[in-house]
Order: C-alpha cells, then structure tokens, then sequence
C-alpha cells in the first residue's frame, strides 16, 4: 500500500512535535514544509527528513499535490490555508485554535464542509515528551492517585517571550490545562 503523502505549512517552536509524531507513523511520508524563515525551515528538514522546502503554502500544495496537509501556524491565518486546500481536495489537519473567534471558526467549518475533504482540528500539547512522560508514571502507578494539580509555566521558549500569544492567553492555552485535568486527576 502506497504511503499518505503529506505537507506541512509551519516551521514553528510546536511544529517540531507534529513533524517528530509523523516520523513516527510509517504509512505517511511529509514531502514538503512551507515556512517564511528558510533557516528554520532547513533546520526542519534535516531533523525529519523533509525533501522539499516553500515558502508559497499554495505553490506547495499545487506542486506536490499532497493528499493531506498539516496547518501548523497562528489561528489568524487558518481560515484561507483551509479554503484553500478545500478548494484544491486536499485533506486537512489543522492546529488548535482554529480561527481568532469562534464566527470565524463556524466559517471555515461550512466552507470545508462543502468540500469533498476530511477535516480535523489537533492538540498537540498532550502528546509533548514532558506530558507523555507524566501521564506514563501515573498510568504506571509511580506516583499514586492524584487529586491536585499545581502547573507553572512562564512560556519562555528558544530565550525569548512567546509573542504567539499576542495577550490571547484564554484562546491559545487554556484548553491544554483542561486536558492535563482531564487525564491526571482522578
């Protein structure tokens, strides 16, 4: 059976789980990343074995004729990556949050929902080595039943402020702390 090929548009501190996950899954091969930042982008490439490099996500898309594509940048540029790669049948793996608001959530939803492709939203913040790692020690009853949760995170990452968050702390995080109470209190 043929391998998925897939694409990649983002190259991105998060970027770096989904590209180390799909390294993982031997039915699909990531033929191509689009990103602005070429360094980033190589340094990428290299890691995971990229082949190709863009910096046009509708280039990418037109040239590799993928059949899926991973959407791993800010919520503000989701909406037209989705349409177009409705537009064009390629399936569509799309970073959480999906759009600044959620009208513009309901938007992309109907318009994708036109289209003859699959469509889904991720949360990769649970499957990060230091959360795997907990929930395996609790599963494994290292450390006994949970009942309280005290987190801490300043979101300083590479030695700089996460500007990502552009003051939108509730809609860029708050639903990763609502999965870490989900899988690690009782």
């Amino acid at each position: 059976m043929p391998k998925l090929k897939g694409v990649a548009i983002g190259a991105g501190y998060f970027s770096k789980f989904q590209y180390e996950a799909w390294t993982r899954i031997p039915e699909v091969e990531i033929t191509a990343l689009c990103n602005s930042n070429k360094e980033r982008a190589h340094a990428i490439m290299t890691a995971y074995g990229v082949k190709n490099h863009y910096t046009d996500y509708k280039e990418m898309i037109l040239k590799e004729k993928p059949d899926f594509v991973d959407i791993i940048t800010p919520p503000e540029t989701h909406f037209e990556m989705c349409k177009f790669a409705a537009d064009n049948g390629v399936h569509i793996i799309c970073q959480k949050p999906l759009a600044p608001t959620f009208e513009e959530s309901k938007r992309i939803v109907e318009y994708v929902s036109k289209k003859n492709v699959r469509f889904v939203v991720h949360e990769n913040f649970r499957f990060q080595p230091w959360h795997r790692e907990i929930k395996k020690l609790i599963d494994n009853d290292e450390v006994g039943d949970v009942f309280n949760l005290n987190f801490r995170s300043e979101w300083e990452m590479a030695g700089e402020k996460m500007p990502i968050y552009r003051g939108n702390l509730i809609l860029e995080i708050i639903k990763n702390y609502s999965f870490m109470k989900q899988e690690f209190i009782l």
